[in-house]
């Protein structure tokens, strides 16, 4: 049945078509409270039901979306039949939609034992299926799986590099977590490396991995999201790390003969997001070349071409690529524009791939300015519900939505749930008592970025899932594959950033999360104002594409090669490295390729390319290093830098030598560290990244206080005095967001990958020069990536702590020198009823201390 035409001819006939569309007019439409909208009856629901059984065994996207359509639609509608609805439930069950049947048996829409009311035979077909799609746990627990899901785990089994696409609610995350557990069950010792796109993302699949590991009592498990090996994870057989490419980057660096047993790209796509893909394909052609044996998987959303991630792997490896277009939430596209001259009228419109169709018209209680429309429009339809994002371009932009919804909401939806209120509490003493967000939750309304605070944004992620935030304002971290399904999607002239229009792929992406399997039949992307061509790029979005993957590096040197070389020829400017910081990570990754292959026409990586660009980039590069005194070593394990700027700052600091000390750098409480660090910014600013020097006094300062492990509400704070001081018309909020977006992108990035660079030509040159040797300096990078430098705090952190966390722990631990082990024993020992802590902390510890002790 799956490879048959009947779909297809059965979908295409007019007779069809007039007898499903009012059924899906209709089950769209009455979501909302629509003032004027067209009502059909008399839907031939047994004409459907058997259609949709057909169209259940097919492959394809559209007949599995009306199949799963009409199931759902008989089961929530009144005018249905008991029968009816087990049929339809019958229909879930052929497309294996196991979490679709038990929201239908929870919400009492069919009988739990639905299956005995079949037919005999169609009760051991039911039976049948279950088996073939369930797997098991050590403990003979039966776990439901999908047919993607079930793909997948056959082909992890048969193949040693697999990539797999998916739609993102095909339910990608939860197989590989699945992968994980059966992989310890079936080994006595391991290491899984899980890598994720950014750190917004490290904690959320820490927490998932923790859970699934309590959930089946494996307790000889360890999940480390810090790139160290310490006495602790030596005592455990089995470890999983939770990285990002740049953290996984470092590990590899510092353990030159690490090797894991499986490997795990998550949102593998982003091997072609500018300088973070390079970074990514530089980490997975490391493994691939330290051996042959590693498992690895990579996981995308659903794409056109997934077997160019297997590129990388070694010729004797066994590949496979799983594609399927699992359907297991129906996801309505629909457009909300306002009546010409009725500026209080609005039209809803649903989209699909044939056509546009009005569903009817709602009435707002008054005009909106433009910068409104989104919040007016978001109350509007979906106040009386739960699970609402609203897609806002910048974090400025997420709080002023999420202020006018606050307002539109009024007085009578105060929250007395005491859960919003004990995170009003901690923002207040962890962020700042006047920061907006401690107020707009105080009527259900959030708003999460990826600059927040770790765990504020994990409290604002579990309280939308659980229905007690009903709004949630995103940034583009959603994109990024944060794990926050939701019932509405609300987005207007959607942008990544201030000034980039979102591409189509990432709008695709971002819609994805409409409806939330297991809580909703049914989710709904909504678009504002999509008649302005102007906010939609000139293309409002309508039918869904395939994510097409480029790497990086491919769209280097097949599009912008002559770019690349004249930037390598001119010697690596600084200017243009900032403008077009991909030009910096191409000619560093060539670079490598040409000292591990002594060239670059025998590089493994470069074989797909012309041997006449090949060969102009050898020449080029070749004549580039030709006069370099940096060791190989040193320009392989800082591979986002340029070779010639690294060779600039051994020359820089020869014509120091004699105020060497100056440019040393000093444990983050010294009492001068203050000007050290200065200087050595200046220095970074000028021959390293070629930034503007302009806040490096600022730079400076905060990250001093970030290593000494200040709260940030101490940091927010002094920011807040010094601006008060020299410019009292700086708003505070503005100051809030900029002293977090200078944590997270300077102290934790920009200058973590820079003095990395730094502190190694630095420690060369003394080495070389002879003025010291065997020289350790502090380990900044580790302080800066975790925001402390005692050795307690920075043990609870990498236990899975969130910083505050961590922080509020090391005081009431007092001993600031413990190792992971002996904090897991004193945690242990505490009463926690006694303390004065807050309910949000004492569960992050619970979860902790539930799995290692």
């Amino acid at each position: 049945m799956q490879n048959s035409v009947l779909p297809t001819k059965i979908y295409g006939l007019r007779g069809f078509q007039e007898k499903y569309q009012p059924l899906l007019y209709q089950s769209v439409s009455e979501q909302f409270d629509l003032g004027e909208h067209t009502k059909y009856v008399d839907l031939d629901f047994r004409y459907l039901l058997m259609c949709a059984s057909i169209f259940a065994e097919s492959l394809e996207a559209k007949y599995l979306d009306a199949a799963y359509r009409i199931a759902q639609y008989v089961i929530q509608c009144d005018a249905t039949t008991e029968n009816q609805k087990v049929s339809a439930a019958y229909v879930l069950s052929k497309m294996t939609n196991q979490g679709a049947i038990n929201l239908a048996i929870e919400r009492q829409r069919i009988p739990a034992d639905f299956e005995d009311k079949t037919p005999l035979e169609f009760q051991l077909e039911i039976m049948n299926r279950l088996m073939k799609y369930s797997i098991f746990d050590k403990h003979e627990n039966i776990i439901p799986i999908n047919k993607f899901q079930y793909e997948v785990l056959e082909g992890i089994m048969r193949s040693d590099w697999v990539s797999i696409s998916a739609p993102t609610s095909a339910g990608k995350s939860y197989i590989l977590l699945q992968q994980i557990r059966r992989y310890f069950e079936s080994v006595s010792e391991g290491v899984i490396i899980y890598v994720v796109p950014t750190r917004a993302l490290i904690q959320q699949v820490e927490v998932d991995v923790k859970k699934m590991f309590i959930e089946h009592k494996m307790k000889d498990t360890f999940v480390s999201i810090v790139p160290i090996l310490d006495k602790m994870m030596e005592s455990y057989k089995k470890v999983v790390f939770v990285l990002t490419q740049e953290r996984l980057q470092w590990l590899l660096n510092d353990y030159q003969d690490f090797v894991p047993n499986v490997l795990i790209i998550d949102e593998a796509q982003k091997i072609g997001d500018g300088t973070r893909g390079i970074i990514l394909q530089q980490t997975i052609e490391d493994i691939s070349r330290r051996s042959s044996r590693v498992k690895v998987i990579f996981s995308s959303p659903m794409t056109s071409n997934p077997e160019i991630l297997l590129e990388q792997s070694n010729q004797n490896v066994r590949k496979e690529t799983i594609e399927k277009e699992q359907v297991t939430v129906n996801q309505n596209l629909l457009w909300i524009n306002q009546v010409f001259r009725k500026p209080k009228e609005w039209e809803l419109y649903l989209c699909t791939e044939e056509k546009t169709v009005n569903l009817g018209r709602l009435t707002l209680g008054e005009k909106p300015k433009d910068a409104e429309r989104l919040p007016y429009i978001a109350h509007r339809l979906a106040d009386t519900i739960s699970g609402n994002l609203i897609y806002a371009n910048i974090p400025s932009s997420a709080e002023k939505c999420a202020w006018k919804l606050w307002e539109l909401r009024g007085p009578e939806k105060e929250s007395t749930h005491p859960e919003i209120h004990e995170l009003i509490k901690l923002i207040k003493d962890t962020v700042n008592p006047d920061y907006t967000l401690a107020h707009v939750l105080t009527r259900g309304v959030g708003y999460h970025y990826g600059n927040m605070p770790l765990i504020i944004k994990n409290e604002i992620e579990r309280l939308f899932s659980e229905g007690v935030i009903h709004f949630l304002v995103c940034t583009s971290t959603l994109i990024e594959g944060i794990n926050l399904p939701a019932k509405n999607i609300f987005v207007r002239g959607p942008q990544k950033g201030r000034g980039i229009p979102m591409g189509e792929m990432d709008f695709w992406n971002l819609a994805g999360r409409a409806g939330r399997q297991g809580k909703e039949f049914q989710g709904n992307v909504i678009c504002v104002d999509t008649n302005k061509e102007e906010l939609w790029n000139y293309i409002p979005p309508r039918a869904r594409k395939k994510y097409v993957i480029e790497r990086t590096v491919d769209n280097l040197l097949i599009k912008h090669i002559d770019r690349l070389i004249d930037f390598i020829n001119e010697g690596s400017p600084r200017d243009k490295s900032v403008k077009f910081p991909e030009l910096e990570y191409g000619f560093s990754y060539l670079t490598g390729e040409y000292i591990r292959n002594e060239g670059l026409k025998d590089a493994p990586s470069l074989e797909k390319y012309g041997k006449d660009s090949i060969e102009r980039l050898e020449r080029t590069i070749g004549a580039a290093i030709k006069e370099l005194e940096i060791p190989p070593a040193i320009i392989l394990k800082h591979s986002g830098v340029s070779p010639i700027a690294q060779q600039q700052l051994l020359e820089f600091f020869r014509r120091n030598e004699l105020v060497i000390d100056m440019y040393t750098p000093v444990h983050p409480s010294n009492q001068k560290a203050l000007g050290y660090y200065q200087t050595i910014i200046n220095t970074i600013q000028e021959i390293l990244s070629g930034e503007h020097p302009g806040k490096n006094y600022h730079y400076s300062l905060l990250i001093l206080e970030w290593m000494r492990g200040y709260p940030l509400s101490r940091i927010i704070d002094r920011n807040l005095r010094f601006w008060k001081g020299k410019d009292k018309s700086k708003n505070k909020q503005a100051i809030i967001r900029d002293t977090m977006k200078d944590i997270e992108e300077f102290a934790r990035f920009k200058f973590i990958k820079y003095f990395a660079c730094y502190r190694d030509i630095l420690t060369f040159f003394l080495e070389t020069e002879e003025i010291v040797s065997g020289i350790e300096f502090p380990d900044l990078n580790l302080w800066l990536e975790l925001g402390a430098s005692e050795k307690t705090t920075i043990s609870l952190i990498s236990l899975g702590f969130t910083r505050t966390t961590a922080i509020s722990l090391s005081e009431i631990l007092k001993d600031q020198n413990l190792d992971r082990e002996e904090c897991v024993d004193l945690l242990a020992k505490i009463n926690w009823e006694r303390l004065s802590i807050s309910p949000i902390i004492q569960r992050e510890v619970a979860q902790v201390v539930q799995l290692y002790v």
